[in-house]
């Protein structure tokens, strides 16, 4: 089980690409350019995404071998929901999608893949842009709490959350290297870009350019 070490500096968390599950991404070739990313990039985590129209027999083909690619390479290896793929899959664990949900119902959609995959998994969630929920996961034994930094307070909510709490903190969102830097600095463990950084014309310049923005900030 690869774990998702809370340490200084601030680290990249990358999600799989939409066009993977879609069909506009041959998995081969993806799988190709993530070996590369995974080899000259700091990535602590891998997050394999995909919508709920996606069968779980489908995903599976998907994410058995970038399951395989990460864990090889030191790099913890979630599912975007789906515990039980998850667990079959020898994942590291989940990722929830939370935002939308109130403090007590995010509580609640997180004990069911706590109690599916047990203590030693990592279940981490993107939480409402509010602190009281993002405690109370926390208090219940998120691996990690996220942030939107689309949020209008998302930078103060960040540097409050780095003072009072320990559960590691992640920045979702669009980042280019000087907004990475800024998160890096309000205390943010991991940034976590959007998906579409692996659209650009040269992913892996971009990575190594917020790479080296966050480590400086």
């Amino acid at each position: 089980m690869t774990a998702i070490p809370d340490a200084e500096p601030c680290r990249l968390y990358l999600t799989t690409p939409p066009e993977l599950v879609s069909g506009g991404v041959l998995l081969r070739d993806f799988l190709a350019r993530l070996e590369q990313a995974l080899d000259i990039a700091d990535i602590a985590c891998l997050l394999i995404a995909a919508p709920d129209s996606v069968g779980d027999q489908d995903l599976a083909l998907i994410a058995q071998p970038l399951v395989r690619a990460a864990q090889m390479r030191d790099t913890a290896a979630l599912l975007s929901g789906r515990p039980a793929l998850a667990k079959t899959l020898g994942a590291d664990g989940v990722h929830l999608d939370l935002p939308a949900l109130s403090a007590d119902e995010a509580l609640r959609a997180y004990r069911g893949p706590r109690k599916a995959l047990g203590e030693d998994a990592i279940v981490g969630a993107l939480v409402p842009p509010e602190r009281h929920a993002a405690m109370e996961l926390a208090e219940a034994g998120a691996d990690y709490i996220g942030f939107d930094v689309a949020a209008a307070d998302a930078t103060d909510l960040i540097a409050w959350w780095g003072e009072v709490m320990t559960v590691p903190c992640i920045a979702f969102g669009r980042f280019d290297a000087v907004s990475a830097a800024v998160f890096a600095r309000s205390g943010a463990d991991f940034i976590a870009p959007a998906p579409f950084i692996w659209s650009r014309a040269d992913p892996a310049v971009e990575r190594a350019a917020l790479e080296k923005a966050i480590r400086a900030g």
